[in-house]
Order: structure tokens, then C-alpha cells, then sequence
């Protein structure tokens, strides 16, 4: 005899239950912006009750925010993992190429989910915005990582504009379809801009 719904439920640790919550939050709103998701239904997805996923997420922005989190803080490993499968003894240009095509990979997987939240579709919350500032901040730490130290401001500016350039280069992708043979356009552009803002690769 198998148990029902209500056995495997109550045998979930609060951490597997909440990553469950998460990961059907965040298939949601790679589907649909904030306005639409209901939250009954990323229970329903999830195996739970709706009571459940406010326990453990007080309000539906704090769901959102959550989702958005992991869905960023993937990004953000897989970037990690791409430069040290390189080596830092790679070059610095093809160490930013590897965090670009990362990127790239991401926002392909998750098209909607990607362009929805830089366009401002479907009124995203506050913690979602600041969930991704601090997803931009990871990217600049990582790839001034990637270069010889340099204090100047022109530096910080250099890869800031990258990193905006990057998102804006990557919401036309979507835009368009993100048709595969685009993909090395926009790293050629990418890499090409960021070059010539920092005059030197510097290793």
C-alpha cells in the first residue's frame, strides 16, 4: 500500500519541503510575471498547501524574491564553475569570455523569466529588485576579479558598462527569438566594448 500525498508530505525535512516550494515558484515565474502567478498554484505544483508556502514565505513578493534568488544565485555558480574549469591562468579575455557565455546559457534557459525582470514586467517587488542588484554586484566582484587590480574609477565604470551592456545585449536576444547563431554576435560585441573601455586586458 502507498502513501498518500499527506504521508510524503509530512516525511519532507523543512528544508526539502521549502527547496520544493522554491523550485515551484520559480518554474512559475519563468512562465508568467509577478501579477500573474498565483500562489495556490505554486502549491498545487509543489505538492503542499497553500498555508505551507506562506509559512514558510510570509507574502508572495517574499515568494517571488526567493525564486528570483535561486534562479540568480544558479547564474551566478555557473559563472563561478565556467572560470575555474579555465584556470586562472587563462587570459583575462577568455576568463570574461567564459562568464559571458554563462550568462548567455541562463538567459536562454530562462528566457521570460530574464527579460520579464529587467523590462519591469508585471510590476516586480522591491526584494526582487534588490535580489538582482545584488546578482549584478556578484558580477562585478567576480570579473574585477578576473583583472589586475587597478583603483581608478575608469575601471569600475569599464565593467559596469559591461555588465549593463551584457543585460541589454541579452534582452534583444530574447526578444528576437534567441537564435543560436547570434549568440557569438553578442560576445564579439560584448568583448570588443569591454576591451576598448579598459584599453588593456592587463594580463
Amino acid at each position: 500500500m502507498t502513501d498518500g500525498p499527506g504521508e510524503r508530505r509530512r516525511r519532507l525535512a523543512p528544508e526539502e519541503r521549502r527547496a520544493g516550494i522554491v523550485a515551484a515558484a520559480a518554474a512559475a515565474f519563468d512562465q508568467e510575471s509577478f501579477d500573474r502567478v498565483a500562489v495556490a498554484d505554486v502549491a498545487r505544483a509543489a505538492g503542499t498547501s497553500e498555508a505551507l508556502v506562506y509559512h514558510y514565505f510570509p507574502s508572495k513578493a517574499d515568494l517571488y524574491a526567493g525564486a528570483v534568488g535561486a534562479r540568480l544565485g544558479h547564474l551566478g555558480d555557473a559563472a563561478e564553475a565556467a572560470v575555474a574549469a579555465l584556470g586562472r591562468d587563462a587570459s583575462a579575455r577568455d576568463l570574461v569570455r567564459a562568464v559571458v557565455l554563462a550568462h548567455l546559457d541562463h538567459v536562454a534557459k530562462y528566457p521570460a523569466a530574464w527579460a520579464g525582470g529587467l523590462d519591469g514586467v508585471g510590476a516586480e517587488p522591491p526584494g526582487g529588485v534588490a535580489i538582482r542588484e545584488a546578482a549584478r554586484q556578484r558580477r562585478l566582484d567576480l570579473l574585477a576579479g578576473l583583472l589586475l587590480p587597478d583603483p581608478r574609477p575608469e575601471r569600475h565604470y569599464a565593467l559596469a558598462g559591461h555588465v549593463a551592456q551584457v543585460d541589454g545585449l541579452s534582452r534583444d536576444w530574447v526578444r528576437r527569438g534567441r537564435p543560436e547563431e547570434e549568440r557569438a554576435s553578442i560576445v564579439t560585441v560584448a568583448l570588443g566594448a569591454l576591451q576598448g573601455a579598459l584599453g588593456d586586458w592587463g594580463r
